[in-house]
Order: C-alpha cells, then structure tokens, then sequence
C-alpha cells in the first residue's frame, strides 16, 4: 500500500509539472530501417514462433518445477520465504536438513531478488513458488526488449530482430533464464549500464548529459545485484565513463563536469549505503568465498577449462571465437566501449579463475559460466558481429527461395 501510494504521488507530481507529457512525446532517434522483402517477413515469422515455443516452453519448465539446488534454493527463494514468514530481514538462514548459513553466507549477497520475492508473496498473500520464480521470467523477457530497443538506435529493425534472436538463441542464457538462478537479472542490469555508457560516447549536448546521469545510476544499481557485479563490471564501466567524459572534445565544459558529478551522486546512493550495511553486519565480499580468504596460484587445469568451454561447449555457439576476429577485422569501427568492457571483463574472469584459488569454479564451470552469461548479451549486440549474422541470414534467405 505505502508503495502504491507513492507511485500514485509521483505520477501526479509528474503529471502537473508537464513530465508525462515531454516524456510521451519525445521519441528517440532510430536507425532508419529498409523495408522488409517478402522472404524477410517469412524468415523473421519462423524465427518468432520457433522463439515464442522456447521460451513458453522455459516459462512452463519454471512454473512446474519445484526449485530444491543450491543457491536458486537457499540463496533466493529460502531468503525471500524467511523474509515473507518473519516479516523482517534476517541474517542467519536455514537452508535445510537442520543447517542454519550463518552471516558469512548467503547473506552477503544484496537481497534484492529475495526481497522481490518477498514482495510478490505478500501482493498474493501467501508463498507460491509459480508465483515468486515467475520474476525470473519476467526479467528474461526485459533483457530481450532491452536488447532489441537498445539496437534500434544503433541499427535498423531487421538487424535489431536478429539480434534479439540471437540473443535468446544462447542455450546457457535461455535455460537460465527458465530457472529460479538470479544471473540473468544481473546480466539484465549490465547490459543497461554498458549501454547507457556506449551512448555517452554517441551524443552530444543535453542527450549526452542526460545519458551520463543515467549511466551512474545504473552503474550504481549494479552493487545491488551480486556481489560479483560490484567487484568486477561497477569499476569497469565507471572507468570507462569517466574517460568518455574526460578524453571528448566538451570536457572542460561546466555541464559535463556538473553531470558527471550528479552521476557519482547516483552511484554512490545506492553502493555506500549497501557497503555501511555489510561492513558494519561484517558481511563477506567475493562470490562462492570472501575475498580475504583466496590465495593465489597458477592452475594450467582451469586455463585448459575455459578454453575448452569456450570452443567444443555449445554454450555460447561462435561468439567468442567470431568475437576478436570481427573486432580485428573491422579496425577502429569494431573497437568501441562494448568491445572495452566485454575484453576488460573476460581478463578479469580469467585472470580469477586461473591466478587464485577460484579455479575450480573454472574446471566445474560454474563461477565460469555463470561470469560469461553476465557480459554475454553485450557481446551480442556488439554491431560488427550483427552484421555477420545478418548476411548469413540474407544466404538463408536467397536458399530457400
């Protein structure tokens, strides 16, 4: 009710001051798109239905199935249900067969995905898995819009379908966003963010501005996701906004320097308080082990395993092997800030992965693969590997006819 409330209040705050109004008729500028060929229409048809199957069929799998492993158990739902049953936030969590995880646990994960899982329970009035796993879903299908409007400003309609498809076409990114894991919702939120800092660096004036304040928040909203998000991507993406501002020709501009201080402002209301909370609950950083207990060491084995998932694994299909030669390919045109992060973010993994005692994340591929679904759709919607896509669409077209 309180929440509902203020929706209400801002929206007739936003209302009379004319808000709604500039916001419903400002249209962003898009790529202008061809006409679509008849065989286009018919290929693009297919490939929607066939995709509109897999994920009713995610969508049904998450629904039907109880969740009952690891993190997708004790980490999210567990919380979400402890939260939803006492009616407050607690640290210490049963997560089954008489085990309570204490402070140093799942607690120091952000408890976003739980809370939102608490929320929906006390919407419906009772605890229903269909119900509290259906947010997954729902975070599925916004990485896909997100992807696809994000391209359309970048390119035109067919290209942004393609790329949306391919997107989905991923088999690691679809089955987890069919099950109750909370990586698509972080690879949902790096996408924004990377985004949001790309078109820094393709607008100017008050647009550029605007994306730049944009870029903070969501650069910010990112320690609120895993714990991996504010270790790895946050520092990444502030380091490169930072040079987008700094290295352009409007860098001395007062405006520039005023955004960008707006945009640290953003950033920093959400990661120091979350960063006050877990140092004085004396809540671990790091993923699966605190950082201050991992040591360091060379581990061939993990090095192997990555290569290995990377090229006879059907996870990611071609991309990380198309990935370095289109870049190369395409010389400075193919070498952007998606194409920084996307590199800056893989050396960090594997530089983990390999130098510490996280390496057997690498060999089980799990820290692995989870870590490559998060940077995964920035690499799709990189624009050279688009245009790939598209003229192998356009061979499969002129075949069939």
């Amino acid at each position: 009710v309180p929440a509902g409330m203020l929706i209400v209040a801002l929206t007739v705050f936003a209302f009379f001051r004319g808000i709604l109004r500039a916001t419903w008729n400002h249209r962003p500028e898009l790529v202008p798109s061809a006409p679509f060929t008849t065989g286009g229409k018919l290929a693009l048809g297919v490939l929607l239905l066939w995709t509109c199957i897999k994920l009713a069929a995610g969508a049904y799998d998450l629904a039907g199935v109880p969740t009952y492993w690891d993190d997708s158990f004790n980490n999210w739902n567990m919380r979400g249900k402890m939260f939803y049953v006492q009616q407050e936030l607690v640290l210490s969590i049963p997560v089954g067969n008489g085990v309570v995880q204490t402070e140093s646990g799942v607690s120091s994960y952000p408890p976003t995905v739980s809370m939102m899982k608490t929320w929906l329970a006390d919407v419906r009035g009772a605890w229903e898995e269909p119900l509290v796993n259906g947010v997954h879903f729902a975070w599925l299908l916004g990485l896909i819009a997100t992807a696809y409007f994000f391209l359309r400003r970048n390119a035109g309609a067919f290209v942004s379908a393609l790329g949306a498809y391919a997107l989905v076409s991923l088999p690691l990114l679809l089955i987890h966003g069919s099950n109750p894991y909370a990586d698509i919702f972080v690879a949902a939120h790096v996408l924004v963010a990377a985004g949001c800092v790309l078109q820094v660096s393709k607008t100017t004036g008050s647009q550029r501005l605007t994306w730049l304040r944009l870029a903070g928040l969501s650069i910010g909203l990112l320690a609120f996701t895993k714990n991996e998000a504010l270790l790895l991507y946050a520092p990444v993406l502030a380091v490169l906004l930072g040079w987008q501002v700094f290295r352009g020709a409007d860098a001395n501009r007062p405006e520039e320097r005023r955004a960008l201080a707006i945009a640290a402002g953003l950033a920093a209301t959400v990661i120091l308080p979350w960063l006050a909370f877990k140092w004085s609950h004396g809540l671990s950083f790091g993923n699966a082990k605190a950082v201050s207990s991992v040591s360091f060491g060379f581990s061939a084995a993990a090095l192997q395993a990555i290569w290995f998932h990377l090229s006879h694994e059907p996870n990611w299909l071609l991309i990380p092997l198309l990935l370095p030669v289109l870049g190369i390919a395409n010389g400075k045109r193919g070498w952007n800030v998606l194409t920084l992060f996307v590199a800056a973010a893989f050396a960090e993994q594997t530089a983990i992965f390999t130098l510490t005692s996280l390496s057997n994340e690498a060999i089980l591929q799990t820290g692995l693969s989870r870590g490559l679904l998060h940077i995964a759709p920035v690499a799709v919607l990189k624009q050279p590997q688009l245009k790939v896509v598209k003229v192998i669409f356009k061979v499969l077209v002129d075949f069939v006819k």
